[in-house]
């Protein structure tokens, strides 16, 4: 009989049988039995993902109900995470050829617990050795002392998630370690409940309740699938990376987390490997530009790189050198004679006689508040470059590759990288402060007072976040701070959706900003801010709001049912 006449379904009850390491071997065999496994996605692939009883959905917690897109591929990038933290072990140096026959020392497993061999943590962490697995059975443990960890060690708890708690504040002093399956909370005599200045520590699927975790630079973390309850949360001072994944911070007194300082220069051994994960989802611009290149070529039209040698012949003609085509992908400054408050002396500076000609053409009146009429050319002004026409809302791909600087904002990882938390039901969600570096991505901040906050020269990156149901402003900067907010989805919120004032400055892409109480981006106080291609609509007021000093720049913007801006 040949074994390709077989039907499917008995090859599928033969591969149940297999091991994970099998199920990897078999996909090598041929395209055939490949592509066989691959079908096993629904049924055999999510059995067994679930055989790891502190492994939770993969797409909670903002979307726990909705079936991954894959189950073998997050079955592979777990098993890729809890390895991270043991990738600093030591290799065997093969100088010595009596090293070859040399075996690896073996991880020795610790039970701890009733009945056990140790009745306490500190005793097991007193007795193990390097990268060995302390094993706390279901119970509570209290330890009366800080717990200073000076060996490498993984902590699992044995059991159903919050079956074992540990009431315990550890001060790390090893390269790595791990914790996994526990309920963490403070002691008496301290609030912090995990600290580390140097190396870096990973924890998986735990709860952290009423304590914080503290990270110093140059030491990491890697927190998974955990969560922060009342009063808990993160304090990140001067790391140069760091990564939250699918982490729930809830009822928070103050910021959930809170990235304080500068990156610092040094750099520990898991800053290469955490960097790979955090990279895995940054917009790649460079596909859409070669792709946009071939459609330039097909079309016939003019790249931007032609489109700015004719803008620069034409300033040569006398044209103005800050009023450019909207084929050049810059942006008109308007001048008008009606603003919230008089101009100071030295918003009033001279200007030459061509400029004086152009700030008449586009003086504002009093009368008209719609902006159509910018769209028309004034008489005896001519462009060698093409004509001028309305702009139209572009992609986010797009806009990247034609700001370098956003570009650049996009691409960067730095600092703290959340990504996949849900932030709710708490007075604050993100704070960045004193040149802090952030990154969020893909995140839920709702029902809180505030839900990110960018102050004192610190810089976040905020790409496909929702926030909403903020009593206060969904997104906050001022104070010289800085970043990119792009593909975000901001709404019903208590006051702007976007608040930048006192010297901060952004880049605002494509952004949906819609159903607030009052308006949709306030910008004052020598805020500075370049909002293009965005979507504001049913704001109770006007949908951007410029007072007090405000320079935004502002194009190809969608305004819906409310106010004109």
């Amino acid at each position: 009989m040949d074994v390709c006449s077989l039907p499917v379904e008995l090859f599928r009850a033969i591969l149940a049988y297999l091991s994970l390491a099998d199920l990897g071997r078999c996909g090598t065999v041929c395209r055939a039995w490949r592509e066989l496994i691959l079908g096993l996605d629904k049924t055999l692939w999510r059995q067994l993902f679930w055989r790891r009883p502190e492994w939770r959905h993969p797409s909670w917690p903002i979307r726990p109900h909705e079936e991954p897109p894959s189950w073998r591929e997050a079955l592979r990038k777990n098993l890729q995470a809890t390895r991270i933290w043991s990738l600093h072990a030591p290799e065997l140096d093969p100088s010595s050829c009596l090293h070859l026959f040399r075996r690896r020392k073996e991880c020795r497993l610790w039970h701890v617990g009733a009945g056990c061999e140790h009745k306490t943590l500190r005793g097991a962490l007193g007795a193990a050795g390097a990268y060995d697995r302390v094993l706390l059975h279901p119970g509570v443990y209290e330890e009366q002392a800080e717990v200073v960890l000076k060996v490498p060690v993984e902590v699992i708890g044995n059991g159903k998630f919050g079956e074992v708690t540990l009431l315990v504040s550890i001060d790390q002093q090893c390269p790595t370690a791990r914790f996994c399956n526990l309920v963490l909370m403070p002691p008496w005599f301290s609030p912090v409940i995990y600290k580390t200045s140097s190396g870096h520590v990973q924890l998986d699927s735990c709860n952290l309740e009423g304590g914080q975790l503290q990270i110093r630079g140059p030491g990491t973390c890697l927190v998974r699938f955990c969560s922060f309850g009342r009063a808990g949360g993160a304090s990140f001072q001067g790391v140069s990376l760091s990564l939250l994944e699918n982490c729930d911070f809830s009822g928070s007194n103050a910021s959930s987390v809170t990235v304080e300082g500068a990156p610092v220069l040094d750099r520990n051994w898991a800053w290469k490997h955490l960097s790979v994960l955090a990279r895995s989802s940054t917009p790649n611009p460079t596909a859409a530009e070669e792709g946009n290149r071939k459609e330039e070529r097909t079309n016939g039209t003019n790249p931007p790189c032609v489109a700015a040698a004719q803008e620069e012949e034409w300033m040569k003609k006398g044209g103005h050198k800050r009023r450019r085509c909207w084929e050049c992908r810059e942006d008109f400054v308007v001048k008008g004679s009606c603003s919230e408050s008089e101009p100071s002396e030295e918003e009033d500076g001279a200007c030459d006689e061509g400029d004086s000609l152009l700030v008449g053409a586009y003086t504002l009146s009093h009368d008209h508040h719609s902006l159509a009429h910018l769209l028309t050319k004034p008489q005896g002004w001519s462009c060698s470059g093409p004509s001028m026409e309305t702009p139209g809302i572009r992609t986010l791909q797009q806009e990247l590759q034609l700001d370098q600087e956003a570009s650049l904002l996009a691409s960067s990882i730095q600092g703290c990288v959340l990504r996949g938390c849900l932030f709710r039901d708490g007075k604050g969600g993100v704070l960045a402060c004193n040149g802090g570096r952030a990154r969020l991505e893909g995140n839920a901040f709702r029902g809180l007072h505030c839900g990110v906050r960018c102050v004192q020269n610190a810089r976040i990156v905020m790409l496909r976040n929702e926030v909403c149901g903020c009593w206060a402003s969904g997104v906050f900067l001022r104070l010289s701070a800085q970043g990119l907010i792009a593909e975000n989805d901001i709404h019903t919120n208590g006051e702007a959706g976007l608040d930048i004032r006192k010297g901060a400055n952004s880049i605002v892409l494509c952004n949906r900003i819609h159903g607030g109480l009052r308006s949709g981006i306030v910008v004052l106080g020598n805020g500075k801010a370049s909002i293009r291609s965005n979507k504001i609509y049913g704001n109770k007021e006007a949908g951007i709001y410029i007072l007090y000093k405000g320079n935004p720049v502002v194009r190809a913007v969608v305004f819906g049912s409310c106010h004109p801006a």
